[in-house]
């Protein structure tokens, strides 16, 4: 039985559903100013105003920002590619940093390069301007709804 491709499991209707809602989700995106700013199957882009963040003495953010931008946009790029009710987890992540970033606007990119039933494969690349700075590859788990059973007397 052949896989679907990420274009036959995309689901139009969940994209746009994150691009409306899920820029007024709180938690730590909200708290980093990442917006998501387009989707497509196995495709997403966004945006993370970093201006409010406090540099480090070196002026530099802290990787621990960076890399929460990255895990958080990695992470979404899989859910309009994955069954309804299910959800993502980030099981591993590494990224290379290539270089400093200063408050200011990061661009993040995410794509699926690979995916199966249970996981995917995916990449990030962070952006300020034109300047690659670095670069994450991660394993999201692809997690299926809970079913509870009638508990009977």
């Amino acid at each position: 039985m052949a896989q679907l491709t990420l274009e036959e499991r995309y689901d139009e209707k969940v994209a746009a559903h994150m691009l409306e809602f899920g820029n007024q989700m709180p938690g730590l995106q909200q708290y980093l100013g990442v917006s998501l700013v387009r989707i497509e199957a196995g495709r997403l882009w966004a945006e993370a105003d970093l201006s409010s963040q406090e540099p480090t003495p070196s002026g530099n953010l802290h990787g621990g920002v960076i890399a929460a931008v990255l895990d958080h946009v990695t992470g979404a790029v899989v859910y309009p590619v994955i069954p309804a009710g299910h959800w993502g987890a980030t099981t591993e992540l590494k990224i290379n940093y290539l270089a400093p970033v200063a408050p200011g606007l990061l661009r993040a990119e995410a794509s699926v390069l690979g995916m199966t039933k249970r996981s995917a494969v995916v990449r990030g690349e962070a952006y300020v301007g034109d300047r690659l700075v670095a670069a994450a590859q991660g394993t999201i788990t692809i997690v299926a709804p809970r079913v509870t059973q009638a508990v009977s007397s």
